[in-house]
């Protein structure tokens, strides 16, 4: 976020650029807070022990103090107006004992000095901003500071890299201890450093913004009105809110946590747990369930906390009640949970070094003044540590079981404790909910899902200062989640759900068999029993009587036993389930289980081999390793669902698209004025339109119908493409939306001033006469321009075939494509209808190239810069073929380059509208598709074939030649063309 006007008598003015949907969210409910008038709360350290050890030195230096008088002034400054005496008395001590004391005391007298180096150590090494060993970054030869860089960044680094710190780019020379030495590059094509560090968590006040965002985020409007969110904003917030609220079947708030669990392709699983209170809170109660998940299964697991949830990557052998996890931590004894679960974090060391420097124990600087290393200084804070609490870094095998003693009368200790458990976390904040979850004042909720919901992605792509074990980030277990590159709202109602398909496949995998009675035999060991109605179902009789007469089996009421089987419950009831895939509990039928066996399936999900899932509604239980199986297969078939299509595929997509088949017409005037839209832009013979394209698509089609939508000014028509001299029936017209006319004629060669050769006097006179005259309806043309109808209509047809002069409604167009036969005897009708005013289709179109011309065009484009141009045509092609791709544009006479259409698709994708990728199959270049439209080409790849559509060679789905390697067929030709063969 930039900042600008940081003047008293300026506004001061800031950017926001979210980068995921949750910044998003957050951005939304940042400026929700700003315009109720709503505020942080910074809250103070208190009685920070490592300031005060530095004060007392400080205060020391100059001048000898009585104790009582030195605890009686700090004791008046607010952060210790709490200290106790003895906390300060054990600071006190800190720096008055060892050899390299800062202070003397005289025990006697109750007096304090400083020491003969505690002056420079005060004067080097005090202040209270952490040192973070970044590199120096120095130009040579001068020697200069031109900035700092991060130490892994440094250490990696080697001579003759080129990196940009500031506005230019420096190539390393040397890189020494605490220092980067560089020379100016000369603008050499750079790389970027990088920093790593611990990222501030947002406010309590700021977590609640973000609680209320998600609450109302479904509505776009309120968005618009109380978020002050523009409209593509406030729509990808809400169709992100609503597609997790379907997936959880909640939206994770503050009144409401919500556990979410998957399998990764590594046949684990992940436990999400979305809990928006903030990444303080969020660390808290991740660093302490990862402890208790360590002590309960005896394996540490990889986790990571940010904003807005935990992840726990679980390993195939951890099976629970995924509600139990709620109850895994009990508010009275989860901060000492969390306190064990420190020591071993990386939060734990930083601060300890941090404290250290501050308490001025260890000196920032060495003889000379120079800058201690940072990993001088990382040494030296171990052995200071292995001094105060050697338990931390001691070896494991020699420590007793249980928690680890700490020595909470070590000033520092305590400190560095406090700092990550009020600074970096929020302890506090997690025992509060904890409790609230107990008393039931927040809602759990626990789900299965086949694959993540939208709300779980965030913390699964989480950078590495989100992490809560060492494990980097190429090792994370949560890189083997496979997810969908897009989840609208509709789909994600399935994410819970198994795929019917996946588990009849899984249960005939593992359905049994045998080719003969022994391999009967050798199931029967493992599976606990057949019924009678499965030995008949499968035709295994002849093979169990012959083991029945060997005395090998042995029937008990309507089961067969091995003779060697177990009668344990938990044997028996693990053997079905590996062999029958989930059942349910209650019911009738095959994969119904006894309400009695619940007992037995909760100790067989405690030891790990089954699990709960969700199957058409239901709850089920399923072996573990046939579950992973299932969610295998589901992932697989969504594999094959986002390959590309075949061009044949794509062709039968495209009738159903622009409702060419039978089942996908429309009907009435929306119908038409659907498909007007649809095909906005594309030229087609004047004959076609209503002979062969409406009708192919609306159901029924009446020319009335055209006619209403023209005469309201819904639609308008016109050739907008090119000039020239062509029969009337054939000369190519576009219809299109009146409201995108502007457009459409900025975009027109002709607009832009081509000519279009000489007039006929005829045409030439009916041209002047709209221009002085204005819009005129069909009888005052013929009375004012004193030609015969039959000239009239030649003169019309000239200059629509010129692209000069539209009609209010299509009738007048339909007359002229269909003159009567007979000439108009005295009294008849006129021969052009009286259907609606002809006028000028572009009025300054007599001189191209004259100032009037380039006004008229300038009015016209609206101010239309090339992009917004680029992303209007891009759209519409989008809407008339779903998918876009470059050969495609072969059909089309729209001037613009693909490059220009590639570059608005690309904005058009960040903004989440439409997606790229690869939709067809054999057709190079990217490709982009609507989300309406990817969802249809996955149900006509799964749909058979039906008979071919004979459609005009001049209907738009006339691609011969584009989708196929045949000869192409002219969009003149009488012919007709298959389209679905």
């Amino acid at each position: 976020m930039g900042r600008a006007g940081h003047a008293l008598s300026r506004t001061p003015k800031g950017r926001i650029f979210p980068l995921t949907r949750d910044e998003l969210v957050c951005a939304a409910a940042l400026l929700h807070a700003v315009r109720h008038g709503e505020l942080d709360r910074t809250p103070q350290p208190r009685c920070p022990l490592d300031i005060l050890a530095q004060q007392l030195v400080a205060a020391c230096v100059p001048e000898t103090w009585d104790e009582d008088d030195l605890f009686a002034a700090l004791t008046r400054a607010w952060p210790y107006r709490e200290l106790s005496r003895k906390d300060f008395d054990s600071v006190v001590r800190l720096h008055s004992q060892g050899r390299l004391a800062l202070l003397h005391r005289d025990g006697v007298r109750k007096r304090l000095r400083a020491t003969r180096r505690a002056r420079i150590t005060a004067l080097t090494s005090g202040g209270a901003i952490p040192d973070t060993a970044d590199y120096q970054v120095l130009l040579e030869p001068e020697g200069a500071l031109i900035g700092s860089v991060h130490e892994d960044f440094a250490v990696e680094a080697n001579v003759g890299d080129i990196f940009q710190l500031g506005n230019a780019s420096w190539k390393i020379l040397k890189v020494e201890p605490g220092i980067v030495r560089v020379t100016d590059a000369q603008g050499a094509p750079p790389s970027l450093p990088f920093w790593l560090g611990e990222a501030p968590a947002r406010s309590a006040e700021l977590s609640d913004a973000v609680s209320r965002i998600r609450k109302q985020g479904r509505d776009p409007h309120w968005l618009e009105s109380e978020a002050g969110l523009s409209e593509p904003a406030a729509r990808q917030v809400s169709e992100f809110v609503e597609a997790g609220a379907r997936a959880l079947g909640a939206v994770p708030t503050r009144e409401c946590v919500i556990l979410e669990r998957f399998f990764d392709e590594s046949g684990g699983m992940q436990l999400v747990l979305h809990s928006p209170f903030g990444g303080r809170i969020n660390r808290a109660w991740g660093l302490a369930l990862r402890k208790r998940f360590c002590r309960g299964f005896g394996f540490e697991l990889q986790a990571a906390a940010n904003e807005e949830a935990i992840v726990l990557s679980l390993g195939p052998h951890h099976s629970f009640s995924l509600e139990e996890v709620f109850d895994y931590l009990h508010p009275d004894t989860a901060r000492d949970v969390l306190v064990q679960a420190l020591f071993p974090s990386p939060l734990f060391l930083t601060r300890w070094r941090w404290n250290l420097t501050r308490s001025l124990v260890l000196s920032r600087t060495q003889r000379g003044g120079r800058r201690v290393p940072a990993p001088l200084l990382r040494m030296r804070a171990d052995d200071q540590l292995v001094l105060a609490f050697p338990q931390v870094l001691a070896c494991g095998e020699t420590l007793p079981p249980g928690d680890l003693p700490v020595p909470w009368e070590h000033p520092i200790v305590r400190q560095t404790i406090e700092d990550c458990l009020e600074e970096a976390m929020d302890a506090e904040g997690m025992v509060r909910l904890l409790r609230d979850l107990r008393r039931g004042r927040i809602r759990k909720r626990a789900v299965d899902t086949s694959e993540p919901s939208p709300f779980a992605l965030g913390v699964l792509h989480a950078m590495p200062y989100a992490f809560l074990d060492d494990a980097p980030l190429e090792e994370r277990r949560t890189q083997a989640v496979m997810q969908r590159r897009a989840l609208d709202v509709h789909g994600a109602d399935s994410v819970g759900a198994l795929d019917p398909e996946a588990v009849a496949r899984v249960r005939d995998e593992a359905w049994p068999q045998p080719e003969n009675a022994e391999e009967l035999h050798e199931a029967l060991l493992w599976m606990g029993y057949l019924t009678d109605d499965e030995v008949c179902g499968s035709g295994w009789q002849e093979w169990i009587e012959l083991l029945r007469s060997q005395s090998r089996v042995l029937r008990e009421r309507d089961r067969w036993f091995a003779a060697e089987t177990s009668r344990e419950p938990k044997a028996i009831l693990r053997g079905r389930l590996e062999a029958l895939g989930p059942m349910t509990v209650g019911g009738a039928g095959r994969f119904a289980l006894s309400p009695e066996d619940e007992p037995v399936l909760l100790a067989l999900e405690h030891e790990g081999v089954i699990l709960r899932c969700r199957l058409e509604q239901q709850q089920t239980w399923c072996d573990r390793r046939l579950l992973a199986r299932i969610h295998a297969y589901t992932l697989g078939r969504l594999r094959r669902e986002i390959e590309p299509v075949s061009a044949a595929t794509f062709w039968r997509f495209l009738a159903c698209w622009q409702h060419a088949e039978e089942s996908q017409r429309l009907d009435g005037p929306r119908g038409v004025a659907e498909v007007v839209q649809q095909l906005a832009g594309f030229e087609i013979p004047a004959a076609a339109w209503e002979t062969s394209i409406f009708p192919a698509r609306v159901r029924g089609y009446r020319p009335d119908w055209l006619d209403h939508l023209t005469l309201t000014g819904e639609v308008a028509w016109g050739r907008i493409w090119g000039a020239g001299e062509a029969a009337i029936r054939t000369t190519p017209i576009t219809l299109l939306p009146r409201r995108d006319l502007p457009q459409w004629m900025s975009l027109s060669e002709v607009a832009r001033g081509v000519a279009a050769g000489t007039l006929s006097t005829r045409g030439q006179a009916l041209f002047d006469l709209l221009t002085s005259r204005g819009a005129l309806f069909a009888q005052e043309l013929e009375s004012v321009s004193g030609l015969l109808p039959t000239h009239l209509g030649m003169a019309l047809s000239e200059l629509i075939a010129r692209g000069m002069v539209t009609c209010d409604s299509f009738g007048g167009l339909r007359r002229l494509l269909r003159p009567s036969k007979t000439p108009r005897r005295f009294g008849q009708k006129s021969l052009i209808a009286p259907a609606g005013r002809w006028s000028l289709l572009r009025p300054a179109l007599a001189t191209p190239g004259t100032a009037e011309a380039a006004s008229w065009v300038a009015s016209v484009a609206g101010g239309s810069e090339r992009e917004s141009q680029a992303e209007f045509v891009a759209l519409q092609l989008l809407r008339r073929y779903g998918v876009l791709q470059r050969r495609l544009l072969e059909r089309e006479r729209i001037p613009l380059p693909w490059r220009n259409l590639v570059r608005a698709c690309r904005h058009l994708e960040l903004r989440g509208e439409i997606r790229g990728g690869r939709f067809i199959a054999g057709f190079s270049g990217e490709q982009y598709a609507l989300l309406d439209a990817v969802e249809l080409l996955r149900s006509t790849r799964k749909r058979q074939p039906t008979s071919a559509l004979s459609l005009s060679a001049s209907d738009p789905l006339n691609l011969h030649g584009i989708l196929t390697p045949s000869q192409r067929i002219s969009t003149q030709s009488r012919s007709r063309i298959q389209v679905g063969t």
